[in-house]
């Protein structure tokens, strides 16, 4: 999947064309350094100040008069103030060192946009004032600093001179980074001895290692306001980032050659060793490979004053990853007030994934005595063409938090009411890890799709088993896709109506082939879920029982229950997973992957062994594992949906939830039953959702009258429940593969 291009770009392109054609469209360093000449003579045109006593006071060797980059900066200047982009911030990303694929991944640099920069500044400025202190001690071209400059100072030239000498700091790792930083805050004055002073307190290295007497040096009381948008990348040097690190093209999962084993293992050591150091100064980050933007979290709360706040931009990790524990308790217990804005990419922030999501944090540090902690705050916001809006905002209690979530990680509730239904489920249901539940789940990745795919048999052989692979999975369906031909990202696959799964793979594999630690499972039922998943997917948990026989690979995780291994218990567990309640919690937590920490604290229902529900959700559970495989028809399929919602309707009531509930629930699927029937006057179908509804109203004696009638009518006019639109669109019978994961 190719990056997206940011929106900045697009608006800054007229200005980058102005700029390129003023130094000539050379590259390399001396292009670099013109480059930057002439944007600090465009930033002189909005300062006003004087450019060549400029260049006297910063050491700048001018390859041209100043004259002359004036007259060059005219169109740049023009250009950036026909865009939407305040000057200061296009300056900013203007004169950003441009980064290659690999340079970024080393760095974990993604260089901000002017949006979300702006909207850090809104955060941290009311707790300001032109004499407050400031630092972004990963500042890079300074755009958060000019941002933060423009919402404290505005238009008062006088406050912007004393802000600027007396409180603006920012550290970086590179030189040329701190120049742009430089020549972007230039542009809100032309006091040169205020530059000057403000340039004089910079700090250029390793923020992440500095001394104290550096920070001190600053700010001997501590900062009014940390600001920043710290490297999101782990400590980590794989051969793969290494060979691309040096020019190699290649993508994950190709074989590796060319390799200088000595320079790697040179480069891998140094790696370590840094890696050791940031583990012994911020313990917070764990084990492993370390996290970058957790270490600068810690560093930007150390460097922040009591009843001071800390504004930055952080990996959606922070809340609810694992590896981030103990940084939420720090965060939570040393705030006497926490915002958290959740965003996602699709606005084009930067060029990776749209699905990325991140967020916006600010923190007002509690002072040392016992001062109240305010609930968290916590926001859904969405990038529109200039700036951000609030698409969803909830409170959540510290101690409402800690009794369903003793990780503290939050939920992506986007209202009170989705909080409130989020605790209600979290408060009835029961942990997987409860003593004596019969939970306790064993997971495995049975074959590595890039490891053992030398392996790999492309036809049938005697004694070689099917590898089941990620497509073929879906709720109570096995083999619900075939391979027709082509490997990778050509390979095109059918797929199969409901009713009539069948075993067509890709790959087969000896069992000899596959690692030793899977062996036995090959032989034992067991339950499967597909692991690529997302938020705003048609569903985001498919999960199915895998009959013994057949090997799974990485993307379809296996789970077996060793206190009790029967199928009635692998049965419910398919049922509960696969349930809209169930899917609706792992969507609170989920990002792109269903990895086991995040769908483990998603809480089971409370359901007793054998009692009356249990047995009912073993019974419809095997009943739509036989259906499956009996023939696809309408009647076939009309049971397995009757059989699907007498399901949700059952763990639904498991749950204690009420037709009040489900209804919330079902919010959070719009895109259900594309290509089916609409009811007369109505836009699209709702024919599932009407099924599920009227199935609850049954069994909470609720008002379902209204939900059976639509969903008869719409079963009258031909349209059909849990249908994936794949195949209702009929566009799923033949698909193109375009993931490069085979598994």
């Amino acid at each position: 999947m190719s990056a997206p291009r940011p929106v900045e770009a697009e608006y800054l392109a007229p200005a980058e064309a102005a700029l390129t054609r003023a130094v000539g469209g050379k590259h390399g360093p001396a292009s670099f350094e013109f480059r930057l000449q002439v944007l600090e003579a465009t930033s002189a045109r909005f300062g006003g100040f004087d450019l060549a006593a400029f260049h006297v006071v910063f050491g700048v060797q001018s390859k041209k008069s100043a004259a002359e980059l004036l007259e060059l900066a005219a169109p740049v200047a023009s250009a950036i103030e026909q865009s939407p982009i305040h000057h200061a911030l296009a300056l900013s990303a203007l004169a950003r060192e441009a980064l290659r694929e690999q340079e970024r991944k080393n760095t974990g640099a993604y260089h901000t946009d002017f949006r979300l920069a702006t909207r850090l500044a809104q955060l941290a400025a009311p707790k300001l004032n032109h004499k407050s202190k400031v630092i972004d001690p990963a500042s890079g071209a300074g755009i958060l600093l000019a941002a933060l400059t423009h919402a404290v100072c505005g238009l008062d030239r006088a406050k912007t001179a004393h802000w600027i000498a007396h409180g603006v700091c920012a550290a970086d790792l590179s030189a040329n980074s701190l120049r742009a930083a430089l020549l972007s805050l230039a542009s809100f004055t032309d006091d040169l001895e205020a530059l000057k002073a403000m340039r004089a307190r910079w700090y250029c290295g390793d923020s992440l290692m500095a001394d104290r007497e550096v920070w001190a040096a600053m700010a001997p009381d501590g900062f009014d306001a940390v600001i920043g948008n710290p490297p999101w990348e782990k400590v980590k040097l794989s051969r793969h980032e290494f060979l691309k690190s040096s020019g190699a093209k290649r993508h994950y999962g190709a074989e590796i050659r060319g390799l200088d084993e000595e320079r790697f293992a040179t480069q891998r050591n140094e790696v370590a060793n840094y890696s050791r150091k940031l583990l012994e100064r911020y313990p917070d980050l764990g084990n492993g490979e370390p996290d970058l933007y957790i270490a600068f979290t810690d560093i930007f709360f150390d460097l922040c004053k009591e009843q001071g706040v800390v504004a930055a931009l952080i990996p959606g990790g922070l809340i609810r990853s694992q590896g981030t524990q103990a940084m939420r308790r720090k965060i939570f217990e040393a705030s006497q007030s926490v915002s958290l804005s959740i965003i996602d990419n699709r606005a084009r922030f930067f060029a990776i994934d749209t699905r990325f999501k991140f967020l916006a944090v600010a923190l007002v540090k509690a002072g040392a005595g016992k001062s109240k902690r305010e609930p968290i705050k916590l926001l859904h916001e969405r990038g529109t063409s200039t700036g951000l809006e609030i698409t969803g905002s909830a409170t959540i209690g510290r101690a409402a938090l800690v009794a369903v979530r003793d990780d503290l990680s939050l939920p992506e509730v986007r209202s009170v009411a989705e909080w409130k239904l989020f605790s209600k489920i979290a408060e009835a249901g029961t942990s997987w890890q409860e003593p004596d539940s019969g939970w306790a789940p064993k997971f495995c990745r049975e074959v590595d799709m890039t490891k053992e795919r030398p392996k790999f048999l492309s036809r049938a052989t005697r004694g070689a088993l099917p590898l089941v692979e990620g497509r073929m999975v879906q709720a109570h369906r096995f083999g619900v896709k075939g391979h027709v031909s082509g490997t990778g990202r050509s390979a095109l696959w059918e797929a199969y109506p409901i009713g009539g799964s069948r075993r067509s793979p890709q790959f087969w594999i000896r069992p000899s082939d596959i690692p030793r630690a899977s062996q036995h499972r090959t032989d034992t039922l067991r339950a499967g879920f597909c692991d690529i998943a997302g938020q705003t997917n048609e569903r985001s948990l498919m999960a199915t029982l895998i009959p013994a026989g057949v090997v799974c690979g990485n993307k379809v995780p296996t789970i077996l229950f060793p206190e009790d291994p029967s199928e009635a218990r692998l049965l419910v567990w398919v049922a509960v997973a696969n349930s809209f309640v169930f899917d609706w919690m792992l969507r609170r937590v989920l990002t792109t992957t269903v990895n086991y920490f995040l769908l483990q604290s998603v809480p089971l229902p409370r359901l007793t062994k054998d009692g009356l529900p249990w047995k009912k959700l073993v019974s419809a559970a095997h009943e739509l594992q036989s259906l499956d495989h009996a023939g696809a028809s309408r009647i076939t399929h009309a049971r397995m949906a009757q059989l699907r919602a007498e399901v949700d309707a059952e763990v639904a009531v498991a749950y204690g939830l009420d037709l009040n509930d489900v209804e919330l629930i079902f919010q959070d699927f719009p895109i259900l039953d594309r290509g089916q029937i609409a009811l007369p006057g109505e836009s699209k179908s709702t024919i599932t959702r009407d099924s599920v509804l009227a199935a609850v109203a049954k069994r909470t004696a609720g008002q379902g009258v209204a939900w059976s009638r639509r969903a008869t009518e719409a079963c009258a006019l031909g349209a059909m429940a849990y249908v994936p639109s794949e195949l209702a669109l009929g566009g799923g019978e033949i698909e193109e593969q375009g993931d490069q994961n085979y598994g």
